[in-house]
């Protein structure tokens, strides 16, 4: 009988270089042959001022949104969620990605838009299984 092992890999208590400025940043290195399945995320420190609300999402290459889209993730609030994938996103469907080439999960952070700014944390938390050829 086939079975996966999942291995969890997480970023914990990240947080962005600035509070004020929208950044991309690398988490975790996947290589060829990976199988991402269940993500969660979790908001530490929540995210605040007077604008628009901060904005964080989690994915790869073109696909920014793949395990965690826009609204997935309560910045304002602190707690633990489950990734839902952006509506593009096998992820979404299936639950889980298979890397074909090695590439890299990257969060997308957009800051708030105005007043007095802090900055949050968030946790994540991937499950990587390698599926051998």
């Amino acid at each position: 009988m086939a079975f996966l092992n999942f291995i969890e890999r997480s970023r914990t208590n990240w947080t962005p270089a600035s509070y004020t400025a929208d950044e991309t940043a690398q988490i975790l290195l996947v290589n060829a042959g990976e199988l991402i399945g269940p993500v969660w995320a979790r908001t530490r420190v929540v995210f605040n001022g007077t604008g628009t609300d901060a904005i964080v999402i989690l994915g790869a290459g073109a696909d920014t949104d793949r395990f965690i889209a826009d609204g997935n993730v309560d910045e304002i609030t602190t707690g633990r969620y489950i990734a839902q994938g952006g509506s593009g996103s096998v992820y979404a469907a299936l639950g889980h990605h298979l890397y074909t080439a090695a590439d890299t999960v990257d969060v997308v952070f957009t800051a708030n838009t105005a007043g007095t700014r802090t900055t949050g944390a968030v946790d994540f938390h991937l499950y990587v299984a390698r599926l051998e050829g």
